[in-house]
């Protein structure tokens, strides 16, 4: 029998970017919380697959992932005695696509640092955005 305490649910996804006038602007998606597009790993899947087929769900997008960029979000799921592994990789928005919201997810934001940065109510995931955009802009 395993222990809950043991169990570990792994995700993977993105932070999803598109240049406006040369500057970043972020893709924040909405299903219970904002937050980058990402989704459960499905048997046989690379953490890169996982993330571009996420990303492509929820947004749309057939995004250009940075696998040299890879962050990794982990906390408890509440209530539930299991441990949440998240993996985000840095990708970009190509200019002749529009990111839409899909499937689960109830809307879609594009928006500067700042402001991105404001939306997020998780700690994991505001570290994951700020070394995402030192990343982008050396800043």
């Amino acid at each position: 029998m395993t222990n809950r305490n043991d169990a570990m649910e792994r995700s993977c996804g993105a932070v999803l970017y598109r240049l406006t006038d040369g500057a970043p602007q972020y893709v924040l998606v909405l299903g219970g919380d904002w937050g980058f597009p990402k989704g459960h790993m499905e048997a046989g899947e690379t953490e890169l697959e996982t993330a571009l087929r996420e990303v492509w769900e929820e947004t749309g997008v057939d995004a250009l992932l940075d696998p040299a960029f890879r962050e990794t979000e982990e906390y408890e799921l509440p209530g539930k005695g299991v441990r949440k592994q998240v993996v985000y990789f840095l990708a970009l928005c190509p200019p002749e696509q529009e990111p839409r919201a899909q499937n689960e997810i109830h809307c879609l934001t594009c928006l500067p640092y700042e402001a991105a940065m404001s939306r997020l109510r998780f700690p994991g995931q505001k570290t994951v955005l700020e070394r995402a955009h030192r990343r982008l802009t050396g800043r």
